[in-house]
């Protein structure tokens, strides 16, 4: 096996030369990271990639992070990168500044140069409107990273230094472990030299997974790891409580107090390495072929479950200027929607009027209202709903009370809350859980010992989700989908059995600090949103999940654009809105003969009485192509071709085609359909009855 390292850019990018044999021992050399001059929104989706690979490792370098890290062809790390977040738990936003690079006959440096933006400025990409960001702001913190990848190890520095003042939580390396590793024995050696054994956990584990860390050592295929680290104490915990698709080993012990100031100049300084030793020769895997990816449609396995929106409890009171379809009596229709859903905060005397632009979009699409209260008491709640409400509780389907502190439900105002419902003649479901991340509804459940906290006569459970509590690049918000499923039957079983409301889904957190406002996303209005949302539900169409909600009604959280038309995650939710408990068709995935990577495509099928629809979406910028096959009657005699396609998002540039081949033979049902989606392109195939 070769030892000559070699680099080499995504073909999005400028190509970058791959050094030869006849090289000299050692070169330099340099990029400014300006030189990509497309969009920004476009380089979001797209980033340029960087390919290491040196002996049997291999790993991208994606902006400021190193990714995908394997030896021998099988993963070992899914990242590595620096970190600055906030008092409020807010991430810094990176930008490379340069990369300088050195290669010699033993392996590859490159020494990074990262500027870090402070949440809320125009670098950052998040400043309020009428604010004073203007872009020119310098950067709140710097840092430089130094990767260095040889036969034998991949290490990482980084050092740090502050260019304003401000709070932190966490500053530093942090390492992301793929999922994958969930049952994976450990060795965790401290920094005084105890070695205690330990596993990567297979549940969604609420408290953490390793402290006091030195070092992990664990082994794989016949190779031994040691994962090092210096520069401060380390610990893991399961990132899939947040939804992210992975495990994290971070610095600043969550024992130490936080938030901590941070001086102009202050510094950081940290590395990681992992070493590979091995017992037999690794050999890399059959590279994955390009072959496009097939599924066969077949039976019932679940149904589509009721779909909400939520409004903006903040705005909700002020839809004077309100385009259309953002508590407005215009605008788009989602016939079919299951409920609005509108958060409630102190003070009450706000609730009349949020309670009002609630029931005005609930009316347009003919929904009912889910109301979320939080507050410290249970007194005089269903009194306020029901005057607010005309002196009825009837169109309430769902009803949860939050204590403001924990986010979670307080089981003696519960059952305050439900004597006092009970003589208002609600007859809805009472919700218990949270109104934050599952982290807090497992954490809520688990620090209750041997008896669960969720009230006796709870009808359901809840818990809310947003792939972008950690991180914001579009790798790790598509890795979130798989880990929903997870946590939607976890909370399942946590509830013993109750059925589970998911939502409110937003792409941003709503929730960082009490006062803090929720933040919009230029993917927002993207074709990306209706492909990864359709994921999304596909990972949701499980026992026990009763509804979701996503998104908001208007801009810029919602399925609404500022001219009020729907967007394509708007136009999407329509469609499935009208759906709701048709069932759904199993989608499975055709294994060929040959080593085939995960597709990027989602099969979504659903049986109506009008027909099959067929929801497809690819969560990918490269076009992508899928062959399903159909079950039998699909089709009946209608020709070739006659199915209906629909693309979601066309007026903004998504594009697809289907066509239909006959079966040849018996199992193949009605034949296949081979349907070619655009970059982030979702689309529909309706096949009438």
């Amino acid at each position: 096996m070769s030892t000559e390292p070699s680099a080499a850019l995504h073909p999005a990018a400028p190509s970058a030369a791959t050094p030869s044999a006849a090289a000299p021992s050692a070169s330099v050399s340099s990029a400014v990271a300006g030189s990509d001059s497309r969009p920004a929104l476009e380089r979001r989706l797209d980033p340029q990639i960087r390919k290491l690979a040196v002996g049997v490792w291999t790993a991208e370098l994606i902006g400021d992070e190193l990714a995908n890290i394997s030896y021998g062809g099988r993963p070992v790390l899914r990242a590595i990168k620096a970190v600055v977040r906030d008092h409020e738990w807010r991430t810094f936003a990176p930008s490379v500044r340069d990369i300088e690079e050195l290669k010699d006959d033993d392996g590859i440096s490159l020494r990074i140069h990262v500027d870090y933006a402070a949440p809320g400025t125009a670098a950052d990409g998040t400043a309020a409107p009428g604010t004073a960001a203007d872009g020119t702001e310098p950067p709140a913190y710097e840092g430089m990273l130094m990767l260095r990848v040889t036969p034998a190890i991949v290490d990482v520095s980084f050092s740090g230094r502050a260019k304003a003042a401000f709070r932190r939580n966490r500053i530093g390396l942090v390492v992301l472990h793929p999922t994958s590793e969930a049952g994976r024995d450990v060795s965790v050696v401290s920094p005084d030299g105890n070695v205690t054994s330990g596993a990567f956990p297979t549940d969604i584990r609420p408290d953490l997974v390793f402290t006091d860390i030195s070092s992990l050592e664990w082994a794989d295929a016949g190779t031994a790891f040691d994962l090092g680290f210096s520069g401060d104490i380390f610990e893991t915990e399961d990132q899939r409580n947040w939804s992210d698709g992975s495990f994290k080993t971070y610095s600043t012990p969550s024992a130490l107090p936080t938030p901590v100031d941070v001086a102009v100049g202050d510094t950081v300084k940290q590395s990681v390495s992992i070493e590979a030793l091995s017992i037999e020769t690794p050999d890399n895997p059959a590279r994955e072929s390009q072959e496009q990816a097939a599924f066969a449609v077949g039976v019932p396995v679940g149904t589509v479950p009721a779909l909400a929106l939520s409004v903006d409890s903040v705005d909700a009171d002020s839809t004077a200027s309100a385009p259309a379809g953002a508590g407005s009596a215009e605008g788009p229709t989602l016939p079919g929607l299951d409920a609005v859903l509108v958060e409630l905060y102190e003070p009450r005397e706000a609730w009349l009027a949020k309670l009002a632009a609630a029931a005005r979009e609930a009316d347009r699409h003919g929904a009912a209202l889910d109301v979320r209260v939080v507050s410290d008491s249970a007194d005089g709640v269903a009194e306020a709903l029901s005057s607010a409400l005309g002196g009825s509780l009837s169109r309430v389907v769902r009803l949860g009370l939050f204590h403001p502190e924990t986010q979670c439900t307080d089981p003696a105002a519960f059952d305050a809350l439900k004597a006092s419902l009970n003589d208002a003649g609600f007859s809805g479901q009472l919700l218990a859980g949270t109104r934050s991340h599952f982290t807090e509804l497992n954490r809520w459940i688990a620090g209750s010992g041997n008896v669960s906290p969720v009230p006796k006569d709870a009808d359901a459970l809840t818990f809310s989700l947003a792939p972008q509590v950690h991180s914001t690049e579009i790798p790790h918000i598509v890795e979130t989908v798989a880990v929903q499923r997870l946590a939607a039957a976890s909370a399942h079983k946590l509830g013993e059995g109750r059925p589970v409301h998911v939502g409110p889904i937003t792409l941003k957190p709503r929730l960082h600090a009490p006062d803090q406002r929720a933040e919009g996303d230029e993917l927002q209005d993207h074709s990306f949103t209706a492909a990864w949302t359709l994921a999304s539900l596909h990972a949701l169409t499980v026992d026990g999940v009763a509804s979701v909600t996503y998104f908001e009604a208007g801009p810029p959280r919602g399925v609404t654009a500022a001219d009020g038309a729907l967007n394509p995650a708007g136009e999407l939710l329509q469609r499935l809105a009208a759906c709701k408990g048709d069932p759904v068709l199993a989608a499975d995935p055709v294994q060929s003969q040959r080593r085939a990577g995960k597709s990027p495509v989602t099969v979504y099928p659903v049986q109506s009485d009008g027909g099959l629809q067929l929801f497809l979406g690819n969560l990918s910028p490269r076009e992508s192509t899928a062959r399903v096959t159909l079950p039998q009657g699909t089709g009946g005699s209608a020709a070739p071709g006659a199915a209906e396609v629909t693309v979601i998002g066309a007026a903004a540039g998504s594009r697809a085609e289907a066509s239909r081949t006959e079966a040849s033979s018996a199992d193949d049902g009605d034949g296949a359909l081979t349907v070619t989606l655009g970059p982030w392109a979702t689309a529909v195939v309706t096949f009438r009855a």
